[in-house]
């Protein structure tokens, strides 16, 4: 047994690589299925198995020329022991694993962790095993509990159909008091039982003796592949395909074996926040629990902060892939930071002009370039057995990637020199052209090319025809209030609040005091503050300057006359918060940051085009309606006369008012019209007044 592994192990990258001389180019691989074992096998779970494998059958076998893989994936099924399995639904599912049904199938029995109870048999009944490293085969029986002659007799004879393992090994894991030896011959290694080692004695010459501990009988990976039980070690998706002489894509959970797929759709727009981060986890949480099993990940984001993206790569990376399915789906964008929440899904899907990566809402420095480097190869590179340089290199700046080439099967891979350098099995790749530096920017189709995009799709029906999703997909999505509060987070709406709170702003100060447009401008620019909030680009800073800007001006405009240095200070302050407010970056550091500042202004030149639009309009027709004419001062007639000159000569002088002093506002004085202000409650127009002094340019007249 140990001599064929090994032979497998010498000459099967030769085989691989004379294939892809023959072939011209990477051999095909066999027909794939991947179907997960819930551990412990109780209840139902071994007729589920097996009502997936035979759903895919055909499948199996239908290459004329190669044998159909089937892997078992054992997987321990959420807060349960995965060594409580039920011995005769654990050897029915060996049975049919080993029944002539399957035989031009082989079966691979995967066990990244490891496995013990009675799913031990239905591992011994596949073809061939893998297991991790450190990961334990075993014990089948609990140490010092009697087993049954059934029970001995069940491993005996899925030990003795397929010979993955010997039948004295397969009962000894089973039965404490079984006692089994390993005799060194001249023929190779044996195991028998103490009951059967005088008889091989006589057979044959017996050199060594070895009693196998511990009892009853566990291995651990490394030692059950020395002894030849196990013939690839892995614990994760890229090794197993690495032994089995795949495609890692071939090797991907398909959770709609058991009842096909039942989709979900999540939206995650806009910038990434921890509110958002949030929000998108709890959807995903709750499409889970009503019992989805594929998660359409709907993204459209500029990026934020790279740590909350990282917080929902590896939550998105440690979801079961037995379990769930996550695709993200990229319509548009998912610039800089987004592409590590797209790219640790199980796949990814662009329309081919969408863009992936590049330069983003948040500049990436060298120190934080080395953070995120770390957290995603220790992440969600290591939970997906993933390579990390690529998905990284769409986000960090300075990392070079390189084209290489597995030099015994021809298979593709992008790396650094840093990864392949860090990689076991660097002998056998060879570096290429330069692919690019990071942050890389791609689009669609060419993120199909380089393998970080499975699928490019013109549209979402095309999303749907793909996967084969039909018209029942649940939306995920928010209620009212947070569709309302996503409404308000959208830059068109966010323009639209500019608008109105600067006209309410033109409005008060044609009516000094506060009235309905210090109202309407107060609520308007409340509202926009707070969506901007929401998407992530305002905070304390940006309302603090807004007020500093909105307290000079006033104290320009109505404590110190002329228009100086807060008049335009305070203006400086208003702008730069609404700017800042805009966008989640104070200078631009690369080409989108840039974009953005440029619609950033031009958003507000807009807005304030629009104020001076809307200011002559109602400066024009809102003194002349009924309801709204106390509202705005009435401009005078054209043939009023006016005075801007004025002494200390007109103490004492009476007049008229001709509009409402609140407390500023028009009064005849001496047969001209003036500017005054009241220095009482407010007063109503045709009011009698009298002035009873002038200081600091102004008129302060009191009801006579």
């Amino acid at each position: 047994m140990r001599l064929g592994t090994a032979i497998r192990r010498t000459f099967g990258p030769l085989a691989a690589a004379l294939a892809v001389w023959l072939g011209g180019g990477v051999a095909a691989a066999p027909p794939t299925v991947v179907v997960p074992i819930r551990l412990p096998i109780t209840g139902t779970r071994d007729t589920e198995v097996e009502a997936a494998i035979l759903r895919q059958l055909d499948r199996l076998r239908s290459s004329p020329t190669e044998r159909g893989l089937l892997v078992l994936r054992f997987v321990a099924a959420d807060g349960e022991s995965a060594g409580g399995s039920d011995f005769g639904r654990a050897l029915g599912l060996a049975r049919f694993l080993a029944d002539e049904r399957l035989a031009r199938v082989k079966t691979v029995a995967w066990l990244p962790d490891g496995a013990s109870g009675h799913a031990v048999l239905a591992a011994l009944a596949c073809d061939e095993i893998a297991i991790g490293p450190e990961a334990v085969l075993g014990p089948a029986g609990r140490d010092g509990q009697p087993v049954d002659a059934t029970t001995r007799a069940g491993y005996a004879e899925v030990a003795a159909r397929r010979r993955t393992v010997p039948a004295a090994i397969a009962v000894g894991m089973v039965d404490p008091a079984a006692r089994v030896l390993r005799l060194s011959t001249e023929d190779g290694d044996r195991f028998v039982s103490d009951a059967d080692a005088d008889a091989v004695r006589r057979q044959v010459t017996v050199l060594a003796e070895e009693p196998m501990d511990p009892v009853p009988l566990s291995f651990d990976g490394r030692r059950a592949r020395s002894l030849g039980f196990v013939q690839i070690l892995a614990s994760s998706p890229e090794a197993l395909a690495r032994g089995l002489g795949v495609a890692p894509a071939a090797l991907s959970s398909d959770p709609s074996l058991a009842a096909g797929w039942k989709a979900a759709r999540v939206t995650l727009s806009g910038g990434i926040t921890p509110q958002a981060v949030e929000r998108t986890k709890g959807r995903i949480e709750r499409a889970i629990a009503d019992g989805a099993n594929f998660i359409w990940l709907w993204i459209d984001s500029p990026g934020g902060l790279p740590e909350q993206s990282l917080v929902l790569a590896n939550w998105l990376a440690a979801l079961d892939p037995a379990r769930v399915r996550t695709v993200a789906y990229v319509p548009d964008q998912a610039r800089g930071d987004a592409a590590l929440v797209a790219l640790a899904c199980d796949e990814m899907v662009a329309r081919p002009a969408a863009v992936i990566g590049g330069g983003g809402a948040a500049a990436i420095g060298e120190r934080q370039g080395e953070a995120i480097t770390a957290a995603w190869r220790g992440g969600v590179a290591k939970k997906r057995g993933r390579s990390w340089s690529l998905p990284v290199a769409t986000v960090v700046p300075g990392l070079e990637v390189h084209r290489a080439e597995d030099a015994a099967t021809g298979r593709i891979e992008h790396f650094s020199e840093a990864e392949v350098a860090a990689r076991d099995d660097r002998e056998q790749w060879r570096l290429g052209p330069r692919i690019g530096t990071g942050p890389l920017e791609v689009e669609g189709r060419r993120a199909v090319e380089l393998g970080l995009a499975t699928h490019a799709v013109d549209d979402a029906a095309g999303f749907c025809e793909t996967y084969g999703l039909d018209g029942s997909i649940a939306d995920a999505e928010p209620g009212w209030a947070d569709r309302l509060l996503e409404a308000l987070a959208s830059p068109s709406l966010a323009w639209l609040l500019l608008l109105i709170g600067g006209a309410g702003l033109y409005i008060e100060l044609k009516t000094p005091g506060i009235g309905f447009g210090g109202f309407v401008s107060m609520v308007a620019f409340i509202v926009y503050f707070w969506s901007q909030h929401l998407n992530g680009t305002s905070g304390w800073l940006e309302v603090m300057l807004f007020l500093a800007g909105v307290i000079c001006v006033a104290a320009e405009i109505f404590v110190l006359p002329g228009f100086g240095v807060l008049g335009l200070g305070g203006g400086l302050l208003v702008i730069a918060s609404i700017v800042l407010a805009s966008q989640s970056f104070v200078l631009p550091a690369n080409d989108y940051q840039i974009r953005q500042m440029q619609w950033s202004l031009l958003g507000i030149l807009a807005a304030a085009a629009g104020v001076a639009a809307l200011g002559l309009a109602v400066r024009r027709w809102l003194p002349s309606t009924p309801l709204l004419r106390d509202v705005l001062l009435e401009p005078p007639a054209a043939d009023a006369d006016l005075a801007g000159d004025w002494d200390d000569d007109l103490i004492g002088a009476e007049g008229i008012t001709t509009t409402r002093l609140a407390p500023a506002g028009k009064a005849r004085i001496g047969g001209v019209v003036r500017d005054v202000v009241a220095d009482a409650a407010l007063v109503g127009p045709g009011a009698a007044v009298r002035v009873v002094e002038v200081r600091d340019g102004r008129i302060v007249v009191r009801p006579s």
